[in-house]
């Protein structure tokens, strides 16, 4: 069976590395901190951990956003007024078009109120630098497929495979050859359909989607 993977958007922007900025702003010391994340519970444990580092600093406010769970996302204020540091960090992420990260600002307050307006932009501002600090890459979401096939026709599979780009991940033998293939999930079907014209349908394909 060959599901139809020909819509699927396969490609997002994250940073290649953690980044670090640090500004100030009326006597209080922000420091950014991004790093790329694949799940909360890994934003989470990098917020945690920067708690722990920085636990004389006044604030550790952060927003992460990921692609899974249909773009999950999450901000923290973490005792600022509400709305004037998660939300202005997340915004930060969303500008920039980032998936896959979070960004934690740890404040030490100078002495100085800021005001709503004010914190808020200091808070952007913060993460906006870490952003800038950082590299940007553009990454793949990759799908699988598994192709069954006659000995006999071992060349053309193969020809076939290479041609696309592809990566044999896995391999196992008996009176048929049984490979698992890796490839970017855009071209999940054009493959899956070049493998059955190449074998002249004698090949069998079942297509792997990718994760949500």
């Amino acid at each position: 069976m060959v599901t139809d993977a020909s819509k699927v958007e396969d490609s997002y922007r994250t940073l290649a590395l953690p980044s670090i900025a640090e500004s100030k702003v009326q006597g209080s010391k922000f420091l950014a901190f991004a790093y790329p994340v694949e799940s909360a519970e890994e934003a989470v444990a990098k917020w945690k951990a920067l708690k722990k580092g920085y636990h004389d600093a006044t604030h550790h406010c952060f927003a992460f956003r990921l692609r899974g769970g249909g773009g999950e996302y999450r901000s923290n204020d973490d005792g600022e007024p509400a709305g004037t540091a998660g939300r202005p960090i997340l915004g930060a992420i969303d500008h920039a078009g980032l998936t896959d990260i979070v960004i934690i600002v740890v404040r030490y307050f100078g002495g100085t109120k800021l005001g709503v307006g004010g914190l808020s932009r200091a808070y952007a501002d913060a993460a906006g630098e870490a952003i800038l600090s950082g590299t940007i890459v553009e990454r793949f979401v990759m799908a699988s497929l598994e192709v069954s096939f006659p000995h006999h026709l071992t060349s053309p599979v193969m020809r076939t495979i290479d041609s696309a780009g592809a990566q044999i991940t896995g391999s196992s033998y008996d009176e048929s050859a049984h490979l698992q293939v890796r490839i970017r999930a855009s071209q999940l079907t054009v493959l899956a359909n070049a493998l059955l014209e190449a074998t002249h349908a004698g090949a069998t394909v079942t297509t792997i989607p990718p994760a949500p």
